[in-house]
């Protein structure tokens, strides 16, 4: 590919959605925060949700199974949706679609509220809902990002990933709390009600910022002239092409995905590793200690305003993560475990910032909701594969390898340690060594390090 020398076109000042208009740049602030506040709303309800259904089903069951298939469903729902959300977020005007999946949502809550009522609700009825919710999530995300892409500045994308992080930071801290709050004193029926509330005032504050937002932002000016099958696969096809004509762009998506399998592996199995040798208290304070290390995160990047150089700052933090999650797997102490997570999680938020800024500043305004789709996809595919393949190799083959007498014992067990929780310390050790020296590769990459040149940035209108 030809160096690209990317010159920024003129912004539009004659609509109510130029960010370069002096009376734009408030009308863009209170617009994103009507968004920001609806979103908030939105994760919140789901997360709260989300814990109480776990705690329901482990309640009801006994069974930790049941609980890992609610999530199976809900991400493989959330996968085959993601085709026809690109589809819905580049052809229709976006109010719509976001209000439809909103509606959508109030009323299987409201189905589920009044099955609880009537004590007509059981697990299968919550793996339905589960699915659904992550659904309508997948399909009004893509319309959601797509609309901040168009009204929102440049150079502020990067902070907005930022503080998006910070409101999703606070909700991992605010929401386990709420929902055993709620469900010791209303029950699991108390958490529906709550979060149908949240789902009417995101449903609410999310039309009202579209409204105004104007008619560019909204979208809509497409005609669908094929029906919805049709425009799910042109979606994709679009997206496909897109990163056909830019492979550092597919560079980008390729090893996105991986870092975020290795990354998804290491957070799912810290459970079991701290309390094969810890107690729940233990396990409580890694876990605060990495959502501080998260928030902090999103705060500097929202704050600091980074706008440049963001190739850098994802591989920067994506090798610090990798080297946590590697000396996370080798220790077996409380105390490296809570600096290894905030070190981690920190560094998480911010590349994972600074790499939505990169998509939204570089994908071309009539496929983004394609590609960002497309993204989507890739990163729920590799949460499915890690559910499905992660669990298993730690329990059915490191676990035994690693015990005293087992396999491995007399040769990885002397110098990495055997015994209970050593199986899953060392798929940590091992996934963060291939982390470490992925992006390692790609930091001895002249042409993906210059990403932000060697590719044009998208043409605004």
């Amino acid at each position: 590919m030809q160096e690209a020398t990317v010159e920024q076109a003129p912004a539009s000042t004659s609509g109510p959605t130029s960010a370069t208009s002096p009376q734009a740049a408030p009308r863009a602030r209170s617009t994103f925060a009507l968004l920001w506040l609806s979103e908030t709303a939105f994760d919140l309800g789901t997360t709260l949700v989300s814990f109480a259904v776990g705690v329901w089903i482990f309640s009801q069951t006994g069974s930790a199974q049941d609980y890992s298939l609610s999530i199976l469903f809900a991400v493989l729902a959330g996968m085959l949706a993601t085709p026809f959300a690109g589809a819905f977020a580049d052809r229709y005007d976006r109010r719509w679609v976001v209000l439809c999946c909103d509606l959508g949502a109030i009323a299987g809550t409201f189905a589920i509220v009044t099955a609880l009522v009537y004590g007509r609700a059981g697990i299968g009825a919550l793996y339905l809902y589960a699915a659904a919710a992550s659904a309508l999530g997948a399909l009004r995300r893509p319309a959601i990002r797509v609309a901040i892409s168009r009204f929102v500045p440049k150079d502020r994308f990067a902070q907005v990933g930022g503080l998006t992080g910070v409101s999703r930071a606070l909700v991992q801290v605010g929401a386990p709390t709420a929902a055993g709050f709620l469900m010791a004193r209303l029950g699991l029926q108390g958490v529906m009600a709550t979060q149908l509330c949240l789902l009417l005032g995101g449903a609410v504050l999310m039309f009202a910022a579209l409204t105004r937002a104007g008619d560019r932002v909204r979208g809509g000016a497409i005609a669908a002239k094929t029906g919805l099958l049709g425009g799910a696969m042109n979606s994709f096809g679009g997206a496909f092409g897109y990163l056909r004509e830019q492979p550092l762009m597919r560079a980008l998506l390729l090893y996105g995905a991986l870092v975020q399998c290795l990354m998804v592996l290491a957070t799912t199995l810290l459970t079991p590793m701290v309390l094969s040798t810890h107690s729940s208290d233990v396990l409580g304070l890694v876990m605060s200690v990495g959502i501080v290390g998260g928030l902090l995160g999103s705060i500097v990047v929202a704050t600091a305003w980074i706008r440049r150089n963001l190739m850098h700052w994802i591989l920067a933090c994506d090798a610090l993560q990798c080297a946590a999650v590697l000396i996370a797997g080798y220790a077996t102490g409380p105390a490296w475990w809570c600096a290894t997570a905030f070190v981690c999680l920190f560094c998480g938020s911010t590349s994972v910032a600074c790499s939505h800024a990169l998509w939204m500043r570089k994908a071309p305004l009539s496929r983004q909701g394609s590609i960002f789709s497309l993204v989507a996809a890739s990163n729920m595919l590799v949460m499915c594969v890690v559910l499905l393949i992660g669990s298993w190799l730690a329990d059915a083959v490191l676990e035994p390898a690693l015990r005293e007498g087992g396999a491995l014992d007399a040769t990885v067990g002397g110098w990495f340690g055997s015994g209970r929780g050593r199986g899953i310390g060392f798929l940590f050790f091992v996934s963060g060594a291939i982390g470490l020296a992925l992006t390692s590769f790609a930091l001895a990459s002249r042409r993906l390090r210059r990403l932000e040149t060697l590719v044009a940035d998208r043409c605004d209108p």
